[in-house]
């Protein structure tokens, strides 16, 4: 079966000046460029427009953000409508909406496109498609009557007019309007084939039936001449085995949409209707209608692909029809190019990912040009490479488009914005990084100073890639004023900061192995020295925990006994408690930590056990399910025996868990499975495991997902 797949074609090409030719008006570059080129805040959407509509015009929205304001064109099947140059009676622009005045069937549907530019470049819109929506009438030539036994069954034919779209709604009238047929289960009009079916003739369904459509899109009905159906009395009524008369084609979904297949059958007795996916169950999130004739798969996936079976039966017979049903996907953006703004002479890739099925056509343009395919690569920006980009990926269900603006910018350094740090502190034999972030492009020459001495990489001074100065093991003698000089083609910039070096920060009490009993208090000590000219504040975390001392209140407490302490206390401990905890002391410069376990016992050193874990359900069917689990904590006593509690949507009160029947019916502490049996079919149902021990009954575990029991035994 084929999967969905993430796309990323790759392509390189060589990327230069010659790209400049696209625009003749003066692009801006650097610091001087102040605005952004358009952003579209609304675009076109696909439109039917009905052939008799009284609405004599069209308006197809277009509107972008951008500085300076954007100049708006349109485009028709890739043909640009010059409506200052060619006037036309049909075409007007409103600010960017183009209107379209008594359209014209062969003239004016197809598709659209706005397109919106300034300075910095160009994007084109989404396309938007103009149909022309309409309803014929039916054949005015009369219908033939359809004679029919009691207790056979018929399909009167709808046999729709030429129409567009193909969202129709089917009724059928009874004698006159407003009698319409209610179908029940006996009686059923298919949305797919607009057709009714009746299971049974009885005499009473003698009468003129008439084939009501509507076409939602375009708001009008029609309705075909009356068919007579003649039934005839038959006594007594034969007996007709199932047969299955609606019988759909295989068919497609497009993920996350909603669909419903049909089938219904004719027979004496009226038939019953079941579905089924054959080799897997119905998707959880199906629903079936109509008596059992519409089988509804709400927001489907990639897995509810397959093959769904209707089985029809009575006493006289059988009958079963398969649809295979396709799921496929329009494409969506799995990552996609964004504003980036680049220094003249750098390297640059784009690149966009998009994952749909099947699969996916991706292109580019620059500044509304075809400009390649799959990914982007730049060796060398230069100016003539600014401009807006748009990544494109389609495939049959859609397409979807990403725009960004390419910004190759050239400046001499400044600080202005980000200077060095004017006070900078570093601890004693630690670790000290000053950071140096100027603004430039191309990217500056890096010079670091200590006061008048330039410096030097050394096995304790390093100068990073992004201009940052690092010191190890630093000490006293490493305080004074440290300048950072920035330097490229475009001129150059300095900025400095002064370093004090303090006292390190170090634990002086470290906390103990603790052992404590349920219900005592924990004490866990902890005090650091550092610099007095510093605060200090203590951390505690157990495990990967942080503890929030002031959401945490009922049983964390820190005590502060002096200014550089940070004990904590555990009041009224309890077997969750049990950890490792780790002290964190910490200042503006650094930290230190210090970590050590506290084991909690029950009373008699055991208690009740924990939780069970890792609950799943296998093999279900109608009355039988399997459920499996990881055993929890025993805390230090033997588990004995199991539990399995259960809630289901038969019950009333969906809160209330019962315990429920297993093979075999004691579970004893070894066990990590169990047969459930004595289940009600086509439920929903949530399990759930608890652990007992010679302490008592532990928590319950967190329930297993739900599962729905199938439809009947011999499923």
């Amino acid at each position: 079966m084929e999967r969905p797949a993430l796309f990323l074609l790759a392509f390189s090409l060589a990327l230069g000046s010659a790209a400049g030719f696209l625009f003749d008006i003066p692009r801006i570059f650097g610091d001087d460029a102040t605005g952004y080129g358009p952003v579209f805040e609304e675009q076109p959407q696909d439109l039917i427009y009905p052939e008799e509509s009284a609405d004599t015009k069209i308006s197809m929205n277009c509107r972008a953000r951008a500085n300076p304001p954007a100049k708006y064109t349109w485009r028709l099947n890739n043909w640009e409508l010059k409506l200052l140059e060619q006037p036309d009676e049909h075409y007007s622009l409103v600010g960017g909406n183009l209107v379209i005045t008594n359209p014209i069937k062969g003239r004016h549907g197809g598709r659209y496109v706005c397109v919106a530019s300034n300075v910095y470049g160009m994007v084109y819109s989404k396309e938007a498609i103009v149909r022309f929506g309409y309803l014929e009438d039916f054949s005015v030539e009369e219908r033939e009557a359809v004679p029919a036994k009691e207790g056979q069954g018929v399909v009167l034919l709808c046999a729709p007019p030429p129409h567009y779209p193909d969202d129709l709604t089917f009724r059928w009238i009874l004698n006159e309007l407003p009698y319409f047929i209610l179908p029940d289960k006996r009686r059923f009009v298919s949305q797919r084939t607009g057709n009714l079916y009746i299971s049974k003739v009885e005499l009473s369904d003698s009468g003129n039936y008439s084939c009501f459509v509507s076409s939602p899109s375009i708001a009008k009905s029609v309705y075909s001449q009356f068919i007579p159906l003649v039934p005839s009395p038959e006594s007594p009524a034969r007996k007709y085995p199932a047969d299955i008369r609606l019988k759909l084609p295989d068919t497609t979904a497009l993920l996350g949409q909603n669909i419903t297949l049909e089938c219904f059958a004719l027979g004496n007795p009226i038939p019953e209707i079941r579905w089924r996916k054959v080799d897997a169950e119905l998707p959880a999130s199906h629903e079936i209608g109509m008596s059992g004739s519409l089988l509804h798969l709400y927001n489907v996936q990639y897995e509810d692909e397959g093959s769904y079976e209707c089985e029809a039966l009575n006493t006289k017979g059988k009958d079963w029809h398969r649809i295979w049903l396709y799921v496929e996907a329009a494409p969506e953006w799995a990552s996609h190019i964004n504003n980036t703004e680049k220094d003249i002479g750098s390297e640059l890739t784009l690149s966009c990912q998009a994952n749909a099925k099947p699969w996916v056509y991706i292109r580019w343009l620059k500044d509304g040009y075809s400009y390649g395919k799959g990914e982007l690569k730049f060796s060398s920006l230069t100016f003539a490479d600014s401009g807006m980009y748009q990544c494109i990926a389609e495939n049959r269900y859609g397409i979807i488009y990403a725009n960004a603006e390419l910004r190759v910018i050239a400046c001499a350094p400044t600080f202005e914005k980000n200077p060095v740090r004017k006070t900078l502190l570093g601890a004693r034999k630690g670790r000290v990084v000053i950071e140096c972030k100027p603004r430039a492009a191309p990217k500056p020459k890096i010079i670091w100073s200590k006061g008048t001495e330039q410096l030097r990489n050394s096995s304790r001074l390093r100068v990073w890639d992004d201009g940052s100065l690092e010191i190890l093991n630093a000490t006293r003698q490493d305080e004074g004023t440290y300048t950072c000089f920035a330097e490229n083609d475009r001129g150059k910039a300095n900025s400095s900061g002064v370093l004090t070096i303090v006292e390190a920060t170090k634990i002086t009490t470290a906390p103990d192995y603790t052992e404590v009993t349920v219900g005592e208090t924990a004490r866990m000590a902890c005090a650091a020295s550092h610099d007095p000219s510093l605060d200090v504040t203590f951390v505690w975390s157990v495990d990967t925990h942080v503890i929030d001392f002031e959401r945490e209140t009922e049983h964390y407490q820190r005590v502060t006994a002096y200014q550089s302490s940070g004990e904590l206390r555990i009041r009224n401990t309890q077997l969750k408690h049990a950890g490792h905890y780790t002290c964190t002391a910490q200042t503006i410069v650094d930290n230190a930590t210090a970590s050590a376990d506290l084991i909690v016992r029950g009373e008699h050193r055991a208690g009740a056990p924990g939780p069970p874990g890792g609950l799943r359900v296998e093999d279900y069917k109608a009355q039988t399910a399997r459920l499996v689990w990881s055993r929890g904590a025993d805390h230090h006593s033997p588990i004995l025996r199991y539990t399995i509690q259960a809630r289901d949507s038969l019950s009333l009160d969906w809160e209330v868990w019962r315990n429920i029947t297993t093979a075999p019916p004691i579970l004893e502490g070894m066990a990590e499975m169990a047969n459930l049996v004595d289940l009600t079919p086509w439920t929903e149902y949530e399990f759930r495991v608890i652990a007992t021990n010679a302490l008592g009954m532990g928590e319950p575990s967190v329930p297993a997902p739900k599962i729905r029991t199938s439809y009947s035994a011999s499923d």
